[in-house]
């Protein structure tokens, strides 16, 4: 069998299972995380996380990056189309032993920089090998990005792929 065999098989076991209604629209938890795209970070075995408790946005590092803003601002934008009542919570996770900080090296820098959506002398402020540095200057990017509200709730965690455990950053 294929790997997409594989996962049809897996998902016809999941649709046995669903309720047969679409749920709603707004996460129960009213959450929103950013985390890294690693196969070692999935949020719903780190965190625990089920279906319909949070948006969930992955890319490279976890990082608050112009794409991460762009999707927040469609988020947002649909809330408001749909008269939405919510109080969400965006949570910035980043692990230990990320791909990302192999793109520290300076031979790595123009394509860290275009990555991360920054320019190469910005690339030091992103602590590409300090995931709670990390954590610290994404929360400082969302909290001083005009899209987000002074009052919306922002917190920061980085999980240690070798012990399973998850620390919030103060």
């Amino acid at each position: 069998m294929t790997v997409t065999g594989e996962l049809l098989k897996r998902n016809r076991i999941h649709a046995d299972r669903h309720p047969g209604r679409a749920s709603s629209m707004v996460p129960s938890l009213q959450t929103v995380l950013v985390t890294c795209c690693d196969h070692r970070v999935d949020p719903a075995h780190v965190l625990g996380l089920r279906l319909d408790e949070a948006v969930v946005i992955r890319n490279e590092g976890g990082r608050v990056t112009p794409d991460v803003l762009r999707t927040l601002t469609t988020l947002a934008t649909v809330a408001l189309v749909e008269n939405l009542d919510l109080d969400i919570e965006i949570v910035v996770m980043h692990h230990t032993d990320c791909g990302t900080s192999r793109l520290a090296r300076p031979e790595h820098a123009a394509l860290a920089a275009q990555i991360f959506g920054v320019g190469e002398d910005e690339l030091d402020a992103k602590h590409l090998t300090d995931p709670v540095a990390a954590v610290r200057a994404d929360l400082r990017t969302l909290r001083s990005t005009p899209l987000i509200p002074a009052d919306m709730r922002l917190a920061g965690l980085v999980y240690d792929v070798e012990t399973g455990t998850v620390d919030r950053v103060e």
